[in-house]
């Protein structure tokens, strides 16, 4: 399980290091702390030195943070855990390793004596409220971000919700070939995670595959993960959602879009183009 962990973890990182919009954030970031110079930088280095040590520092940190924020939170809460304890969690976990990483950066750059234990103290108070409040704003951004353009699942709020936005449902009464006859795709998936497939999602140039042992990223085309699902009985529902029929457990419109719900938690977005298909295969 570690390893699977471990694996989409290393993935996921992977991901977001391949993406401009991450880039750009780091280059803006350190563009900032190299123009203002915080914690003395501002005196000890020229601005092109200076951009170029918070640039390096803001790469290694984040690195070090999330390997450390991710593993840890999928080792002590799964997908579960309330958000406030999660965050607190996330900030612990990423502040030792981060300020291991900024101490053994200065030491190699300035040099000098191993700091006082109150001075690491107090920076590893910093570094673990900055990796929380980046951990908090990321979770709510993340949400917010996958509710508006409906590119992403989204998790379903544990209450305020009536009978007149969402229709409860059994699984389509729909032919379908037995899971036990494995698709192709399983044999991409890490072993631990090898099951009924749930369903598929794009990510950026990786599908995310979802079954009901857990998930990966894969690196290949939505369209070809779909035929490498072979004979499982599922439908597009979005260009970067498809879904195996028999997953689908309700449905529910908000703010007049369509989402079908899979298991407890989890909302995809039905795209207008696809919803006649949706609506024909008797999810909806």
């Amino acid at each position: 399980m570690k390893d699977t962990l471990l694996h989409s973890t290393l993935r996921e990182m992977q991901v977001l290091l391949f993406a401009p919009r991450f880039w750009g954030a780091l280059f803006a970031v350190s563009a900032i702390l190299g123009l203002t110079g915080p914690f003395g930088t501002y005196q000890e280095l020229e601005l092109l030195p200076r951009f170029a040590y918070w640039l390096a520092l803001a790469l290694i940190t984040f690195v070090a943070g999330y390997l450390a924020m991710r593993l840890t939170l999928g080792i002590v809460f799964g997908n579960a855990g309330v958000q406030p304890v999660r965050t607190m969690v996330a900030g612990i976990a990423a502040g030792v390793p981060v300020t291991l990483v900024v101490l053994l950066f200065n030491h190699a750059l300035f040099g000098g004596s191993v700091p006082p234990a109150a001075d690491v103290a107090k920076l590893f108070v910093n570094c673990s409220l900055i990796a929380a409040a980046i951990s908090f704003l990321s979770t709510l951004a993340g949400r917010g971000a996958r509710v508006a353009d409906g590119a992403a699942p989204v998790a379903e709020p544990a209450c305020g919700n009536t009978k007149d936005d969402r229709q409860e449902r059994s699984p389509p009464s729909v032919s379908s070939a037995p899971q036990s006859m494995r698709p192709s795709l399983n044999d991409r998936l890490p072993h631990a995670i090898r099951g009924k497939l749930a369903y598929l999602s794009m990510q950026d140039h990786y599908v995310e595959v979802h079954t009901d042992k857990g998930s990966t990223l894969v690196l290949m085309r939505l369209a070809d993960a779909i035929r490498e699902a072979g004979d499982i009985t599922g439908l597009r529902i979005h260009r970067s959602h498809w879904v195996a029929l028999d997953a689908v457990t309700g449905s529910r419109r908000k703010d007049g879009k369509l989402f079908l719900r899979l298991g407890e938690s989890v909302m995809l977005p039905v795209s207008r183009s696809h919803a006649d298909a949706v609506r024909k295969a008797g999810l909806i």
